[in-house]
């Protein structure tokens, strides 16, 4: 089972799991409990086996606003049991996530998620429920172990050549994945782009490549020459996280254990990875020399990029 079908995009089979019957749902959340490689908590994960299988049915059947208030309380209970860190996903009870948001932003990441957990052996949450309400959109979603890849990078814990390789794997995996037919630049299920690099809001689509480059570097004519060098190349679309940043790998037991935050997960020139990754930790060697080893080919993006970053915004 898994999202590989006659569709080739995949995006059929993941809006049917999410937005389709419940037992489309139930069987999606068995069978990303049953095989995934994501390394799991013993007793949390048998946990979570033994309380989904027998009532996903029955409380995927409640109505949505339900659904939707039930992870409002939740959430109020994971603020009072645990010291959240600033941010969108919110520790509940249970080993599991929630994470609240616009409608068209989470959906997308809801999906991205849970195509990369079927196509890919890379490990991500599982999503377990999706809803959406006139206020905005819920996602329940299980956690991954370990923390934040920071400590292991800037400890010594974790050797730059580990790191690259496993990094190198997961993005060759997302590298691989089957494209849409179209040049559209896009979030995932084709809506509204989302990117920290470019604006804290969402923005686009975009018909083809160009368009996007256009967006970019509206009203930057003096920045032409430069940009002209790498953006004239014919780059090919790729499935991208969009977000890779330290706080998005995690790190458990002497290995990163997983990829986190699909938000910004989309369709893009197959150098956007690179810079977004960089543009996060520009002053990090361990970072900055990884994604180089990882993304040598795109020195001409990056070097265009860097002028981007040097403008006095």
């Amino acid at each position: 089972m898994g999202y590989r079908s006659s569709d080739p995009f995949g995006l059929k089979d993941a809006i049917w799991y999410v937005f389709g019957p419940t037992s489309a749902l139930l069987n999606v959340t068995e069978y990303a409990l049953a095989s995934s490689s994501t390394p799991a908590k013993g007793v949390t994960h048998r946990f979570l086996k033994f309380l989904w299988r027998p009532w996903t049915t029955v409380w995927l059947s409640v109505p949505a606003k339900y659904r939707f208030w039930t992870y409002q309380a939740l959430e109020r209970i994971g603020e009072k049991l645990y010291d959240m860190r600033p941010g969108s996903a919110k520790r509940l009870p249970f080993g599991l996530y929630l994470k609240f948001g616009p409608v068209e932003g989470l959906r997308s990441e809801a999906l991205a998620t849970m195509f990369v957990a079927s196509n890919t052996t890379i490990p991500v949450p599982t999503v377990l429920d999706f809803v959406e309400h006139p206020r905005g959109a819920a996602m329940i979603m299980t956690c991954l172990p370990g923390t934040s890849v920071s400590h292991a990078i800037h400890s010594g814990e974790l050797p730059r050549e580990e790191f690259e390789a496993t990094m190198q794997d997961w993005l060759s995996q997302l590298r691989g994945l089957p494209t849409p037919s179209h040049d559209i630049v896009a979030s995932f299920d084709g809506s509204k782009c989302m990117c920290h690099r470019v604006l804290d809001t969402r923005f686009g689509p975009f018909p083809n490549i160009a368009a996007f480059h256009e967006f970019l570097f509206s009203g930057l004519e003096h920045l032409r020459e430069v940009t002209e060098k790498s953006y004239s190349k014919p780059h090919r679309i790729c499935f991208t996280h969009g977000d890779i940043h330290m706080q998005n790998i995690l790190f458990y037991d002497g290995k990163l254990s997983g990829l986190v935050d699909w938000e910004c997960a989309g369709w893009y020139p197959e150098y956007w990875e690179y810079i977004v990754a960089i543009y996060h930790t520009k002053k990090l060697p361990y970072w900055v020399d990884s994604f180089g080893n990882i993304f040598p080919q795109y020195a001409d993006e990056l070097a265009a990029e860097r002028e981007y970053w040097k403008l006095p915004w």
